[in-house]
């Protein structure tokens, strides 16, 4: 299905009765609606499952400008708006649960939100602090050329990948969103897969001990993405808590 949000002609699939609650899931950067179609299917027994390609992925046209993760929650609340949803359980995965925190902590529509290998507490380490500070220190004495090698060698597999949205992925993962954590005062659920090495174990700890009403569930063996890897594991657990 299509609609137009803020200009932008936005993909979404809703699966399930419409008079069942709303569950809205949100996708992973450089992910899709696609990969979490399977999930869907199986809890729309219960809900009415939202499915939103964001801004720049699958289906749904690329924003004009730089977007901020700031923008993007925005973006998810006109869409809700706009399919006139009142409430809804949030699911964000990674890049999707940077929006997941920050509708969390200042919009009343969540009635639970669940964090999956969940992006946003971005303390740096020393060797990332060191590289940053290398790059910006010579990068107005180089040639363009040999700058963008030097960012194509430094920087994350994201950020080589980004192409349109490059600008837009350095503002995301710039923002710090751990002053927002104590403030989601709703049920919350972590979902974290033991061998993720995008998200690691310190950040989980720490949204679990920040958020209030926050429980952690570990997918074992699985990485980045567990509800992927670990698909019968991850289902029992969401299962679970919704």
């Amino acid at each position: 299905m299509q609609i137009v949000v803020e200009g932008i002609l936005v993909n979404y699939q809703a699966i399930g009765e419409k008079n069942k609650p709303v569950f809205l899931i949100l996708h992973g950067w450089k992910r899709s609606i696609r990969e979490w179609l399977p999930v869907a299917k199986q809890i729309s027994q219960k809900y009415c499952v939202v499915l939103l390609d964001l801004p720049g992925f699958g289906d749904t046209h690329t924003p004009q400008g730089t977007f901020s993760i700031y923008d993007y929650s925005k973006f998810v609340e006109h869409f809700l708006e706009k399919l006139e949803i009142k409430k809804v359980t949030l699911l964000g995965h990674s890049f999707g649960g940077r929006i997941g925190i920050i509708l969390g902590a200042k919009t009343k529509r969540l009635e639970k939100l669940i964090l999956v290998d969940a992006a946003g507490v971005e303390k740096r380490s020393t060797a990332a602090k060191v590289k940053i500070f290398f790059f910006k220190s010579i990068k107005h004495f180089l040639p363009k050329q040999i700058t963008e090698r030097l960012r194509q060698l430094l920087g994350s597999p994201d950020y080589k990948t980004s192409g349109a949205l490059r600008q837009t992925f350095i503002k995301v993962i710039n923002e710090d969103l751990t002053y927002l954590l104590p403030e989601i005062t709703i049920p919350t659920v972590l979902i974290w897969g033991s061998r993720d090495r995008e998200v690691p174990l310190w950040k989980i700890k720490r949204m679990k001990k920040m958020i209030p009403n926050s429980n952690l569930r570990v997918v074992w063996e699985a990485g980045h993405s567990p509800y992927m890897e670990k698909p019968k594991e991850f289902m029992e657990i969401l299962q679970e808590n919704i």
